[in-house]
């Protein structure tokens, strides 16, 4: 049983305090203060009803208040910079962030322990089908994420649909070998070459697309994976995510922005030769920073919520600074309704069921509404989370509907379809931890839906196939 790690109320009020003296001190308005301490409030209070550490809810809650809130209001008063600066609409984007929350909250309370009788994932019943499992996973999921970055000459096909689930079993690979690593070496060891090949080959695939959530995804999940096996991190482990943390910042991050330009949508091979061409030819260390500023403060600074340089990529886990942006544009009375939202739901239905489903999300449309896009584009800064989607289509009632229902119900349903302990338990919980807080409210639709069909479709194939082969023992 793992540990909850609750926040007892003396340290969430210690916290709260520190943070509302530190904003007051940086210059932070008094009622942008109050509300973010709510906020705040609300936040550990519902991680502790969650049941905190320990389960799948509490995680993904926290990780989603973390990249929404939290970690940008710490920030801002280790910078010593007003909360409230940066923002479009201030006083009104603090206030959806604080009603979210307390809705967050009370929906918690009244659903957060219910659990339905969905079917459960297949997990591996000995070591020797964990075992052929890796070997299966991890063949299907390399040819599976070269696929993926094809050209759009198949980007909009079933076949491509397919590969997308399959790139999943890349990670389920990383969760079956860490386990067996901890489990062979009796605990002293949580890293092997049947973890690296598809940790390297995740991050090598991330960087050839020059996404950087690609080179994170892969190592929290082998964090997530030893943590939920009782691995004891050491000294050398913290070094060493210290040192990743910073490369990513300073170095992995500049160089990915810079190659974007070069990015060029054809085969798989031609694409990454492309890439490598121009890696092999960056000159100067100030181009590829002024060309990865350019890339990420444009806009005349709209997408930045940190006044200082080299903070961009910081910016990305502050949801709230985008945020901002679709809360002021929507806060004349302009609301677009259901456009954004049915469109991001079609755009999950699998190309093999909707033929002519909707090739882009609604990033583009409501990019245009931000300002932060001309009409005849798509929009690059397209992550809003569902705070601000909620209201922009739908207003304050918006924002109470989808707090008190539908984050309960991701939790509700991806705690009742999986374990957190097992390895496809650890595999969701990756994915919701790294991906759901930037998502809009039709995405998170798709991650409370489709994702969980997919995993489950995945553990019944690989499941069935390791159990129709005759192994040691039957």
């Amino acid at each position: 049983m793992l540990n909850p790690h609750n926040i007892s109320p003396l340290t969430l009020f210690s916290v709260v305090a520190f943070l509302a003296v530190g904003e007051l001190l940086s210059g932070t308005d008094l009622y942008f203060v109050a509300m973010m301490a709510t906020a705040m409030i609300c936040i550990g209070t519902t991680y502790n009803i969650l049941g905190g550490a320990s389960t799948i809810g509490g995680l993904y809650f926290s990780a989603y208040a973390l990249g929404t809130l939290v970690i940008s209001q710490f920030a801002k008063v280790l910078f010593f910079e007003a909360a409230d600066q940066n923002l479009e609409a201030p006083k009104l984007t603090i206030a959806i962030y604080m009603v979210f929350y307390l809705c967050v909250m009370i929906g918690a309370f009244l659903f957060g322990r219910i659990r339905l009788h969905l079917p459960k994932a297949l997990e591996p019943g000995t070591r020797v089908q964990a075992g052929m499992m890796y070997t299966i996973s991890l063949i299907a999921g390399l040819i599976a994420c070269s696929g993926i970055m094809e050209g759009s000459n198949v980007q909009h096909t079933s076949a491509h649909s397919f590969t997308i689930v399959f790139a999943n079993l890349l990670l389920f690979s990383i969760v079956l070998a860490v386990e067996s690593c901890i489990r062979d070496t009796g605990g002293l060891h949580s890293f092997g070459i049947r973890v690296f090949i598809p940790v390297a080959a995740l991050m090598v695939f991330g960087f050839l697309g020059t996404s950087r959530s690609g080179i994170v995804i892969p190592n929290l999940v082998y964090a997530a994976t030893c943590y939920v096996n009782g691995y004891h991190f050491k000294r050398k482990h913290y070094i060493a995510a210290a040192l990743g943390i910073v490369a990513v910042f300073a170095v992995i991050s500049p160089i990915e922005m810079y190659l974007r330009q070069f990015r060029v949508d054809t085969a798989f091979w031609e694409r990454n030769y492309t890439i490598l061409r121009e890696l092999a030819a960056i000159p100067d260390w100030s181009t590829v920073t002024a060309a990865s500023a350019e890339a990420n403060e444009g806009n005349e600074g709209r997408v930045r919520y940190y006044e200082r340089s080299g903070t961009f990529v910081l910016s990305r886990v502050s949801m709230i600074r985008v945020d901002s942006n679709l809360i002021s544009a929507c806060s004349g009375g302009y609301h677009y309704g259901f456009a954004a939202l049915k469109n991001d739901l079609m755009i999950q239905i699998p190309h093999f069921i909707y033929k002519n489903k909707p090739e882009t999300n609604s990033a583009g449309d409501i990019g245009r509404v931000t300002g932060l896009n001309p009409d005849d584009a798509e929009n690059t800064y397209g992550s809003i989370s569902a705070i601000s989607d909620s209201y922009g289509a739908f207003g304050w009632w918006g924002v109470v509907l989808v707090a008190l229902f539908a984050v309960p119900a991701v939790v509700i349903i991806y705690e009742s379809m999986f374990d957190i302990s097992r390895p496809w338990g650890t595999v969701a919980l990756g994915l919701l931890c790294t991906v759901g807080w930037g998502m809009s409210m039709g995405a998170m639709a798709g991650l409370a839906i489709r994702t969980p069909v997919e995993l489950l479709f995945l553990s019944y194939l690989i499941g069935g196939i390791v159990r129709m082969i005759p192994s040691k023992g039957d």
